[in-house]
């Protein structure tokens, strides 16, 4: 969910619909999020996290995958304030609805807070973490240059991986860096979702190739 649209409270059947003719499940789903800029911002943050988790619900997924929700510009002060605030109702209003909710790692292009290990591990503890989880999205990653501290330091809470070249582009062939990344996972045991997070300008030929770039790495990942 990339926005809340007018007819949230409808959309969501289509898109039941459409999964259920193909046999699909959702494993994650993405939160609409809205990066607060002051205390003004907040209700609508709210209401779009709520709306995701109630979409989440509906589409029987078990993870919710979510930003900071506050903008990196913030003085530590005000951003602290906001992220209580609005994880104060986020959290147990998921925590009702059987949804787990999955901390992601921003680019450095994002106007989110939350880029790097220390700036999670702030929100984190803001948000008093129990039973908060993790995305570690690859591509922000290896733009930050932070993916093995990531790695080190959230192993055993990941709950969702995204997987896409740099700027969410298509993988074409085998990259040195994600097999790295595919054999760390192996060796933390990791066995939740990798979720292929790609560009809406891609084409079916670039997700399928993608696809099958990723399986080939996962086949050939090493279990040591």
């Amino acid at each position: 969910m990339k926005c809340v649209e007018e007819d949230d409270e409808a959309s969501v059947y289509s898109a039941k619909k459409l999964m259920e003719s193909h046999g699909l499940r959702c494993l994650t789903l993405h939160a609409a999020t809205s990066h607060m800029e002051g205390e003004k911002d907040l209700p609508k943050a709210l209401y779009y996290g709520k709306v995701s988790v109630d979409f989440a619900h509906k589409l029987l997924a078990p993870v919710m995958v979510v930003h900071s929700n506050v903008h990196r510009r913030l003085p530590e002060d005000l951003r602290s304030m906001l992220t209580e605030r609005i994880f104060g109702e986020l959290k147990p209003y998921a925590k009702k609805l059987g949804i787990k909710l999955a901390l992601e790692n921003l680019s450095y292009a994002s106007s989110g807070y939350g880029k790097n290990a220390a700036e999670l591990e702030e929100i984190l503890k803001i948000i008093d973490d129990d039973g908060m989880g993790v995305t570690l999205d690859f591509c922000h990653a290896e733009a930050t240059g932070v993916t093995l501290d990531l790695l080190e330091k959230y192993h055993n809470r990941l709950l969702n991986v995204h997987l896409s070249n740099r700027a969410h582009k298509p993988f074409t062939a085998e990259n040195p860096s994600l097999n790295v990344f595919v054999d760390i996972l192996r060796k933390y045991g990791y066995d939740g979702p990798l979720t292929m997070e790609l560009s809406s300008k891609c084409s079916i030929e670039e997700i399928a190739k993608t696809k099958s770039v990723v399986e080939a790495v996962l086949s050939r990942a090493s279990p040591d």
